[in-house]
C-alpha cells in the first residue's frame, strides 16, 4: 500500500512538473543559433573562418544565440551597417551569448580578428528595407575580403526576396 502511494505521489509530481515546463516553453521564444567556425581543413581562409549561418533572417523580437566567441574571436556589429537606433554590440571571450533584436533591418556583423579573411555575416531582422541601402553604401569603407563577403550576402538576400 505504501509503495503504491509513493508511486502515485511520484506520478503526480512528475505530471505537475511536466505541465509547468510546458507552460514555460510556450512563454519562451525560439532561439536562433549562430556558430563561429574555425575549420583547419578548409582550402581557403574564407572557408576556414566563418559564421554559420552567414545569412540569417529572424522576426523582430527574436533572440539569437552566438556561440564560439572564444580566444580572439569576436562578434562585432558594424556601426554603419545596423539600423538607426539599434544598439551596437561586441561579444568577445564568451562561449555563448544571447542577444535580442527588436529593431527591424539588416545588421552587418564581423569578427574583428578574422574579418580580413571574410568572416562576416548578415542578420536580417524583419524588413531588410529599413536600412538596406545605407548598409550597402558603407561597403566601400570595408577591407576587400569583408566587402566581397557582404556583397555575396546582399546578392543572396536580394535573390531570396526577388
Amino acid at each position: 500500500m505504501l509503495s503504491s502511494c509513493k508511486t502515485i505521489a511520484i506520478m503526480l509530481v512528475a505530471a505537475t512538473v511536466g505541465l509547468a515546463s510546458m507552460a514555460q516553453a510556450d512563454d519562451v521564444p525560439e532561439v536562433a543559433v549562430v556558430h563561429q567556425i574555425i575549420d583547419l581543413n578548409a582550402d581557403t581562409p574564407a572557408h576556414a573562418f566563418r559564421f554559420e549561418p552567414k545569412l540569417l533572417h529572424v522576426p523582430a523580437g527574436s533572440t539569437v544565440r552566438f556561440k564560439g566567441s572564444t580566444g580572439r574571436h569576436t562578434v562585432s556589429a558594424i556601426l554603419r551597417m545596423i539600423p538607426v537606433g539599434a544598439r551596437s554590440f561586441e561579444i568577445r571571450g564568451k562561449p555563448s551569448m544571447d542577444l535580442t533584436f527588436e529593431k527591424e533591418g539588416v545588421y552587418g556583423i564581423r569578427c574583428r580578428v578574422h574579418g580580413r579573411h571574410g568572416m562576416v555575416m548578415l542578420l536580417v531582422v524583419g524588413d531588410p528595407g529599413v536600412n538596406l541601402e545605407g548598409a550597402k553604401a558603407y561597403l566601400p569603407k570595408l577591407g576587400e575580403a569583408e566587402r566581397q563577403g557582404f556583397e555575396e550576402l546582399f546578392a543572396e538576400l536580394e535573390g531570396r526576396n526577388g
